[in-house]
């Protein structure tokens, strides 16, 4: 079926479908006459400019966005869906720049997930966005990364939820995407500029198990394990604690660990630390992050997907990926501000990594401006890099211009 076919049957469903908010339902036909309808409508305009000579800039400007449908809740089960679609109406990219994170042109269905709940524990399987320190999606880009897999999560402890799964697949930004610290998941070879579809993860998968708790009001605890069978077992744990002192300010610190299944890579680890405190509409923050070994060693596991960098160095252009590389020390500096509907945040973050030629300096610039009123659901977003390397070829600036309106 075509994506043209696949839209106008989308647009069908929702059509024919009442968006009410989910509740439970008594009938299999009010079980989804009574679903909901959500979704957004997306126009993203990205440009880069480099400073290395025969390299040339790169514009792209896309349209689209994603239309979900959930059923009502009828004895415990509930079915949900997604569509996502994108759309290039310019682009001017001779180097391919954005061939593997926006330059996408067609739709995916995201989504397709069964879900079962009873009492304090929840099932959930098949296609579904995901968040986690080794799974995460990221929706930075016009179509946003999906998985296949299955996972189950219970909160009957206090203040604390367990939760498990088995990742199969992932859903890239387009058929072009590649990253070297995933290159065990099976990408595609030959993509042709179309969202990306849902690729084998290994061989045999990822299994998973996480812990967040809260102990007090003042502590925060997160650990979470990941087995991606026969490449890399992992281990991260993060603890926030907030002061007894004014300004709002807290302290947290965070560990990532693993041991590599290929005898030729060396196991190393990262350690953060994070300072931050809040004044009026102000935040400011300092973190710092160290990874053990020396130069040319194999980095530390990050996770999947490319909303997997939860470490406290992490930044808008690079993702702060260097701050994993082996023997690479990291700080960032940070203020944030935010005043009735604008949210702004500026970071500096310095990279310095053992290997000549690869320190970066990294400023980010982030806005979004929240509409009210009329345009409540509307929002704009403005994202600005400037990328300084060691190595001055590397220079480049990074703007991303957003405009979303949710419904």
């Amino acid at each position: 079926m075509s994506n043209k076919k696949l839209s106008v049957l989308a647009l069908g469903l929702i059509c024919s479908t009442s968006a009410f908010a989910n509740e439970t339902a008594s009938s299999f036909d009010k079980w989804f006459s009574e679903g909901s309808v959500h979704g957004a409508m997306k126009s993203y305009y990205f440009a880069q400019t480099f400073d290395k000579e025969g390299s040339h800039d790169s514009q792209i400007w896309a349209n689209g966005g994603n239309i979900a449908f959930n059923t009502a809740e009828l004895n415990g089960f509930e079915l949900g869906g997604e569509f996502q679609g994108s759309y290039i109406n310019s682009r001017n990219d001779r180097d391919g720049k954005t061939a593997g994170s926006m330059d996408a042109d067609g739709a995916i269905l995201s989504e397709s997930y069964l879900k079962y709940t009873l009492g304090d524990t929840i099932f959930k399987g098949g296609r579904q966005h995901f968040s986690s320190p080794f799974v995460a999606d990221s929706d930075s880009r016009l179509i946003k990364e999906s998985f296949e897999m299955y996972q189950i999560r219970n909160k009957s402890l206090l203040n604390t939820e367990i939760s498990a799964g088995y990742v199969t697949k992932y859903q890239t930004r387009t058929d072009k995407s590649y990253y070297a610290d995933n290159d065990f998941v099976e990408f595609e070879q030959n993509g042709t500029g179309r969202p990306g579809e849902f690729y084998d993860i290994g061989d045999s998968g990822m299994w998973f198990a996480q812990v967040n708790t809260s102990p007090s009001k003042k502590i925060k605890i997160q650990a979470s394990y990941a087995d991606v069978i026969g490449e890399v077992k992992a281990l991260y744990a993060d603890v926030k604690y907030t002061l007894p002192i004014p300004l709002k300010s807290y302290i947290a610190a965070q560990f990532y660990t693993n041991s590599w299944d290929n005898p030729d890579f060396a196991n190393n680890n990262l350690f953060g630390i994070k300072f931050g405190a809040n004044h009026n509409n102000f935040e400011f923050f300092a973190a710092y992050t160290t990874v053990s070994g020396s130069e040319g060693e194999h980095r530390v596991f990050r996770g999947i997907g490319q909303g997997a960098y939860y470490q406290f160095t992490t930044t808008t252009s690079t993702a702060g990926v260097n701050a994993f590389e082996a023997g690479t020390d990291s700080y960032q500096l940070g203020v944030g501000y935010k005043y009735n509907q604008l949210d702004g945040k500026l970071r500096f973050t310095s990279f310095n990594n053992p290997e000549v030629g690869k320190d970066l300096d990294e400023w980010t610039l982030n806005l979004v401006y929240g509409f009210s009123g009329d345009f409540k659901n509307c929002l704009v977003s403005v994202d600005f890099s400037v990328l300084d390397y060691e190595n001055n070829d590397k220079d480049a600036t990074d703007l991303r211009t957003k405009f979303i309106y949710k419904f």
